[in-house]
């Protein structure tokens, strides 16, 4: 899209400064003329790992989701519409696979950008690992996938692992007794420092004319009012990564999820997803940042303190089912719990335009759960088109997801 195309330029506010947020606000700023100011006002931005010495405790709140993230990308698989009628899926499970299929086009986008970041600026806290997962109940869509196929991204060497793989890997943790891995798989991915990360996408937006404001709005119609457009009117156009919408959208919800942050530093990210539903999966953070044990998924639950008796199951679980990794609990290097608060959306990541009144415009962006990460650059391109259509005074700018 030429610039030229504008009829009027207008400067853009993006509320939130998770990953997307960020993402977005990068994004528009790079297809914007440099006449243009985007602004992010946030109640919390980035800062340092608490690995470091940095007490994050102190500064990062548990809804600071972006902040206690793995992260990892981690795919999951979903049932093409040509499966739908021989596995006889519901509708719910229909719709809900094409949601899937729609975020593994966000996913695999991201993918690109974020290795295409690791290799061109290994500062930013981003690594290509190898990637490993075990499954004890595999779902149908798992079952359907063949080493070969395009699992991450297009290359990332995808390999369903065989029967004597799996028998090795079960002989490891046979003294439990549980339920043996009936799944299991291999590929690249990238793992990311979330610290590091978020603080080298703040730091490039800055450095290319970007403002922030600090401010912990009552609601999204408040940053309409905040005065910071050049001739110092009220806002024209806002992008909405708030996370939760400010609770006003009955379809968000909290995900809490539970890990630890220790010294201990891994070679790959490595997930097991036992039968009785939990998970115990291993992030290596780079840039010598340690490791994530996690983890715990636990939907509507507003506890914003560490539990003692949930990270020691954590750690107890990694070392029985990750004995290569630590061997025993007193062998582990403990630099902090980390506790956030998801902002999950039923339906998947919202993004749309709205114009309530008032000739304003609003550019939705949020509900993206545990998967920030992983669908940041999709969504935030995607965010950034319809903000473009919408300063070019477009009218059938709707995008759902």
């Amino acid at each position: 899209m030429s610039l030229t195309a504008f009829n009027q330029l207008q400067d853009v506010v993006v509320v939130g400064a998770g990953v997307i947020g960020l993402s977005a606000a990068l994004s528009i700023q790079q297809r914007l003329p440099k006449s243009s100011i985007v602004s992010v006002v946030a109640s919390e931005f980035p800062c340092p790992s608490p690995i470091q010495g940095h007490n994050t405790a102190e500064t990062a709140s548990a809804d600071y989701a972006s902040m206690w993230a793995g992260a990892h990308y981690r795919p999951i698989p979903y049932m093409p519409q040509s499966a739908y009628a021989e596995q006889n899926l519901s509708q719910h499970q229909q719709k809900f696979h094409d949601q899937l299929a729609q975020e593994k086009q966000l996913a695999v986008r991201t993918a690109k950008i974020m290795k295409d970041i690791a290799q061109q600026f290994p500062e930013s806290g981003i690594q290509i690992v190898p990637a490993e997962e075990y499954l004890e109940t595999p779902p149908q869509e798992n079952l359907l996938l063949k080493t070969g196929d395009v699992y991450a991204s297009g290359d990332d060497c995808f390999r369903v692992l065989d029967r004597t793989e799996l028998t090795a890997l079960n002989h490891k943790t046979a003294s439990r007794h549980e339920d043996e891995i009936k799944w299991a798989c291999s590929y690249e991915t990238y793992v990311v420092n979330v610290h590091v990360y978020c603080g080298w996408l703040l730091h490039r937006f800055l450095s290319n004319g970007g403002k922030t404001i600090t401010r912990n709005l009552g609601s999204l119609a408040d940053a309409f009012t905040l005065g910071i457009a050049k001739n110092g009117s009220q806002t024209p156009l806002l992008v909405n990564c708030s996370g939760r919408n400010f609770d006003t959208d009955p379809a968000t919800k909290i995900i809490r999820g539970q890990t630890v942050l220790v010294r201990n530093q891994y070679n790959k990210t490595i997930t097991r997803q036992c039968a009785d539903g939990t998970w115990s999966f291993l992030i290596p953070r780079p840039l010598n940042g340690g490791t994530i044990v996690g983890g715990t998924k636990e939907i509507g639950d507003d506890e914003t303190h560490a539990r003692p008796e949930t990270r020691n199951k954590l750690l107890e679980n990694a070392t029985h089912y990750f004995p290569d990794f630590v061997k025993d609990m007193k062998d582990f290097d403990i630099v902090t719990d980390n506790v956030g608060r998801r902002p999950w959306r039923e339906g998947g990541l919202r993004i749309v335009v709205e114009k309530p009144e008032d000739g304003r415009t609003v550019v939705h962006g949020y509900g993206a759960g545990g998967r920030g990460y992983e669908l940041s650059w999709g969504a935030a391109e995607k965010i950034c088109d319809l903000v473009l259509k919408c300063l070019q005074g477009e009218d059938e700018v709707m995008v759902k997801l």
